[in-house]
């Protein structure tokens, strides 16, 4: 039996490029995710010699934003000291919700994960996020 194994790029054209060569361009299909920038491509690999079908997409720069709560975000609301100790929301904007909702439900039928990531430091600290 295949591994199902869901690939994340931080960018369409650099999935689109993992999947290309990967693939050797055979047998590749490819599908609308649920954001129309962020599509879906399937193909069958192996990986030390376990069967693998791969299903690689992408996210469009950061899924996700750090923002102070409401009563912090105003230039003068505070001290700019209490900033080190105010909380902190982590959330999905809005226009990346389709987004999220592709991962999700790609996420749930895969076994194995690999991000595709440039490599820039604050990438290093969101893939030890995940969840």
């Amino acid at each position: 039996m295949a591994v199902r194994v869901l690939n994340v790029a931080e960018k369409p054209s650099v999935a689109k490029s993992v999947a290309g060569i990967l693939s050797r361009n055979r047998g590749m299909s490819t599908r609308n995710g649920r954001s129309r920038y962020n599509r879906v491509f399937e193909f069958e690999y192996e990986i030390g010699g376990q069967r693998c079908h791969m299903v690689v997409t992408s996210v469009t720069g950061h899924l996700m934003e750090l923002d102070f709560d409401d009563r912090f975000r105003k230039w003068h609301s505070c001290d700019p000291a209490d900033l080190y100790h105010a909380p902190v929301r982590k959330h999905v904007p809005q226009d990346k919700l389709d987004i999220q909702k592709t991962l999700e439900e790609e996420a749930r039928r895969c076994q194995w994960l690999v991000l595709w990531l440039d490599c820039d430091r604050e990438d290093a600290v969101d893939a030890r996020q995940v969840n």
